[in-house]
């Protein structure tokens, strides 16, 4: 007689077998580099605001989420300075992690690449999508006293980018959910659950915060509707992303960042 042969389930060529994902462990890694690429574009967002600030002789107070400045010997040059540097540093982050992540897509960093950059070009477009209304571009228009035709024409184009941002980030996350997962339940595990519970941290590590915090948040959370959708009409491809198994630099990251969130929370002065 012969022995029955066991099913084996033989991990990709190159892959580290204990990394293999299995159940439902796979939704983990998106969820916390949700919240932690969120935190460390905030935090280089602001800093960039404190930093130029700085430089340009104003004192100012960095918060996780703000920058307190005192603008009364400051001019019109250096208040605009001051307001453009955090969504430019955005915008150069963001940048830097899709070129990257289009040369890495599938590695183990090809994941986090996803959500920096989708973080960085979001606020530097957000931004740019509210400068009829509120945010750093909106402080520059009236600091530069532009006209309403010219706030609103920028508003119209940062709302068109970051639609078209989230799109592209809908398609590539759709690409890193399992291949055995129907499209609706990994749009589910690799964007709802880590919109919902990655949002939700980023207020609770905040805290305390004022209600205006919490709603812009939710706002942004509601905004990757559209990342949803982007991967609901998005066939994967086969090929293998793998990699969603946490690893201990997942951790690292992401305790670093809400320890540095932690230290802004309660404001750093920085005085020239």
């Amino acid at each position: 007689m012969h022995a029955k042969a066991e099913s084996v389930s033989v991990p990709p060529t190159g892959a580290d077998p204990t990394l293999v994902t299995h159940s439902n462990g796979w939704v983990l890694r998106p969820i916390l580099w949700f919240a932690a690429a969120s935190m460390i574009n905030a935090i280089l967002h602001e800093c960039a605001h404190a930093v130029t600030a700085y430089a340009l002789g104003i004192r100012a107070t960095l918060f996780s989420f703000s920058v307190d400045l005192d603008l009364a010997h400051a001019g019109l040059n250096e208040r605009a300075w001051v307001g453009i540097a955090g969504p430019v540093t955005s915008l150069l982050v963001g940048g830097l992690c899709w070129f990257t992540y289009r040369r890495a897509r599938h590695s183990a960093i090809g994941l986090p690449l996803v959500y920096l950059s989708a973080f960085g070009l979001s606020m530097f477009f957000g931004n740019l999508m509210s400068a009829a209304f509120v945010g750093d571009f909106s402080n520059v228009a009236v600091v530069l006293d532009m006209p309403p035709a010219a706030r609103y024409a920028a508003t119209l184009m940062g709302a068109l980018s970051l639609i078209a941002i989230l799109f592209w980030v809908g398609r590539e996350l759709r690409q890193w959910a399992p291949a055995h997962m129907g499209a609706v339940t990994g749009v589910f595990g690799i964007i709802a659950l880590p919109t919902l519970i990655g949002t939700a941290a980023v207020i609770l590590i905040n805290q305390p915060t004022p209600r205006s915090f919490v709603v812009a948040r939710a706002a942004e959370a509601s905004s990757w509707l559209v990342a949803g959708i982007g991967a609901l009409v998005t066939r994967r491809n086969h090929q293998n992303r793998g990699c969603l198994g946490l690893r201990s630099a997942d951790g690292v990251a992401a305790v670093l960042a809400g320890l540095v969130v932690r230290l802004m929370v309660r404001g750093i002065p920085v005085a020239p």
